[in-house]
């Protein structure tokens, strides 16, 4: 099982497990064949902070605006499941290539 699912051209989903309150925020390298992708966050998992961090860096990484990306499951655990769309069909290779730059 991979962390990323590709749902349509356009859709995919990322499987995430992330670590609050560490000292640098960070996406861990991993195999495609990992369930999850490690994400250290600096923010408590507190009011939600940590979810906006979050989101906040994979739209930066990925170049997407606010309301393309989502957090379908896992909204008060570590283990989430987000949801990316995207205007134009993209591979999951350049999206990979964007995510770990």
């Amino acid at each position: 099982m991979s962390f990323l699912d590709v749902k349509t051209k356009t859709v995919y989903h990322l499987r995430v497990k992330i670590k609050p309150n560490s000292r640098r925020q960070e996406i861990f390298p991993c195999s495609e064949t990992d369930s999850w992708l490690p994400i250290h966050l600096k923010s408590k998992p507190v009011k939600n902070k940590a979810n906006k961090e979050l989101l906040n860096l994979v739209k930066h990484r990925l170049n997407i605006s606010s309301d393309q990306i989502l957090i379908l499951s896992g909204l008060n655990k570590t283990n989430k499941v987000l949801e990316i769309r995207f205007n134009e069909n993209i591979e999951k290779a350049e999206l990979m290539k964007k995510l770990f730059n």
